[in-house]
């Protein structure tokens, strides 16, 4: 991230004090109270301890790429201030669980005593997002305008998007975790996911390419194209009159270069131009003019539900889970709204 280059093409975004300073100086952490020095680490989840070669080689894969620090145990005796938080680890989609996973680095742990909790959230940027139903407007919006061609839509995404801002050296030490089997130190050095901070940090990132991309305009689309986007994905709409579509992508591969440079293109997924699109795991069809679960989730969420009301009792974290899973099921049906 350029400086000067944000501030020439970012003009006008709401965040720009924000954007440069995070270019420039990279994120800083303001605590309400410092951290406590920690006598021993706190142990890790049992989802981290039973699936260790799965952490190890998530590990791995972010040491490679820079975005961590792996440094043995004995570093607290020059380097005492560093704070350990668990690390977990979930299912990845439908992968194989004994060769992959989504390692989550819990800085909410302990409730009172985290990362999380000391952090004073009131210095950080608020994350603000638009409801996807924007997108079903759009649609519409396209096929007034153009009744007699296709609406295509399209996704972009952020590759690594969380590792695209970095967290300053003199906070770097807050965001450690420990394996004791490997008496090994993980630095993790970008705005960690998980982090209180990290969504709206991010926030102001993946604006300023929302931003930008919705400021560039072509001879259809004069006063810029649309662009919808949630944390790291990108959706354009757009009417398959003349090069709309390829002009809209290009545009969004130039905002993501601008802002973050040429490797955050997440090439592999950046979808084909098609007339149904997934956006927030929902199916957008544009010529039937309709929005949809996929049939695989309405499986689950039946099945979830069954499971839940013959259980005798939930656990906090089941009870969670729940209430996740069935976000979907609130979208699609407003009465279930008052229920989750």
């Amino acid at each position: 991230m350029v400086r000067a280059v944000l501030a020439q093409q970012c003009c006008g975004y709401d965040h720009l004090d924000t954007l440069p300073q995070i270019a420039s100086e990279d994120v800083r952490v303001r605590l309400r109270r410092p951290l406590p020095r920690q006598t021993r680490f706190p142990r890790n989840h049992p989802s981290a301890s039973e699936r260790l070669p799965v952490l190890r080689a998530n590990i791995r894969k972010e040491q490679d790429l820079f975005h961590c620090l792996v440094l043995d145990a004995d570093i607290v005796e020059i380097w005492p201030e560093i704070f350990a938080s668990p690390f977990g680890v979930f299912n990845k989609g439908d992968d194989d669980p004994h060769t992959s996973g989504r390692v989550i680095h819990d800085l909410s742990y302990p409730e009172d005593g985290s990362v999380n909790a000391y952090t004073d959230s009131s210095d950080v940027p608020k994350a603000t997002f638009e409801h996807c139903s924007s997108v079903a407007r759009e649609i519409l919006r396209c096929k007034l305008e153009n009744p007699d061609h296709d609406v295509l839509a399209m996704a972009g995404d952020v590759a690594s998007a969380y590792r695209n801002a970095y967290t300053h050296s003199a906070y770097v030490h807050m965001f450690a975790g420990f394996i004791t089997e490997d008496n090994a130190i993980i630095i993790d050095m970008s705005a960690a996911f998980g982090w209180t901070g990290s969504a709206g940090t991010y926030s102001v990132l993946g604006g300023a390419v929302a931003f930008n991309h919705g400021s560039t305009g072509s001879g259809p689309r004069p006063r810029g194209f649309y662009n919808y986007h949630w944390v790291d994905g990108h959706i354009n709409v757009a009417s398959s009159t003349g090069t709309q579509c390829e002009d809209a992508e290009r545009s969004l591969r130039f905002a993501l270069t601008t802002v973050m440079g040429p490797s955050a293109v997440n090439d592999r997924k950046f979808t084909a131009w098609s007339t149904q699109q997934k956006v927030l795991g929902l199916i957008f069809d544009t010529t039937a003019g309709t929005v949809a679960m996929p049939t695989k989730k309405v499986v689950k969420a039946r099945s979830l539900i069954a499971h839940s009301f013959h259980s005798q009792a939930l656990s906090r974290s089941e009870f969670r889970s729940l209430l996740g899973s069935l976000r979907h099921v609130a979208t699609c049906v407003r009465p279930a709204q008052a229920f989750v």
